[in-house]
């Protein structure tokens, strides 16, 4: 159960890892939530600036979970090894998933440094999203080569809604106990999340990139290429 782990960021790991990205180039971050079109604007990015785009979000519900090492990667461990990992977060208060969150990241930058460093030399690289505490990252790497996306009006529950790709998200949920409750909670840990990346992104500096659900991508691509100096 949650309870049993202990939700602490791992600072020596965090400078490590921050370490180890700074050695490796100009690493640029698009941050935001859910439907924010992190991974639209990253592909168009790369096309223009032909720069790489890695996806963090596959990575961490991907690839990440057979790496993750009960030494190094504690609290991704339990995560992953738990019997039901959606509603092992589920079951989770507001406090604990936010502590998780923060815990988690260090060691999933752990895991894309050592990705980056199969990549070298690159001239840069897009990363996409998978980080909900811009702050953490921005000890690790500078606020110029980060941008945060959001859409102006636009709510969790449109977002995962209104979308036919992010139909699965719901069906699982659904499967678990009492799903409209877990439903209800999985939409407000969105929101939740959501609003925390745009506020870390403000008191840290970081660019912000708001939009309606309107605008054209290519034009959006283009404020963020800027932002970032591309």
């Amino acid at each position: 159960m949650p309870k049993k782990v202990r939700f602490a960021v791992d600072m020596g790991l965090l400078e490590r890892v921050g370490e180890r990205l700074r050695a490796l180039g100009d690493v640029y971050w698009i941050l935001g939530g859910a439907g924010s079109g992190k991974t639209t604007v990253c592909l168009l990015l790369s096309d223009l600036c032909s720069l790489p785009v890695y996806d963090m979000d596959a990575h961490i519900y991907g690839s990440y979970h057979g790496r993750f090492n009960l030494q190094r990667h504690p609290v991704n461990w339990a995560w992953s090894h738990s019997p039901d990992a959606l509603a092992w977060l589920l079951d989770m208060s507001w406090e604990e998933f936010n502590l998780f969150n923060q815990a988690a990241l260090p060691e999933y930058l752990d895991l894309l440094a050592d990705d980056l460093e199969k990549l070298q030399p690159h001239n840069g690289i897009l990363v996409d999203g998978g980080i909900s505490n811009p702050g953490l990252l921005a000890r690790l790497i500078p606020v110029r080569h980060m941008v945060g996306l959001a859409v102006n009006g636009l709510s969790s529950a449109q977002i995962w809604e209104g979308e036919p790709e992010r139909v699965e998200m719901k069906q699982a949920v659904q499967r678990l106990p009492h799903p409209e409750a877990a439903w209800q909670r999985f939409l407000d840990f969105d929101r939740r999340l959501t609003e925390g990346i745009l506020q870390e992104c403000q008191a840290c500096a970081i660019p912000l990139c708001l939009r309606d659900s309107s605008a054209e991508p290519q034009k959006t691509a283009g404020r963020v290429a800027s932002l970032l100096g591309l």
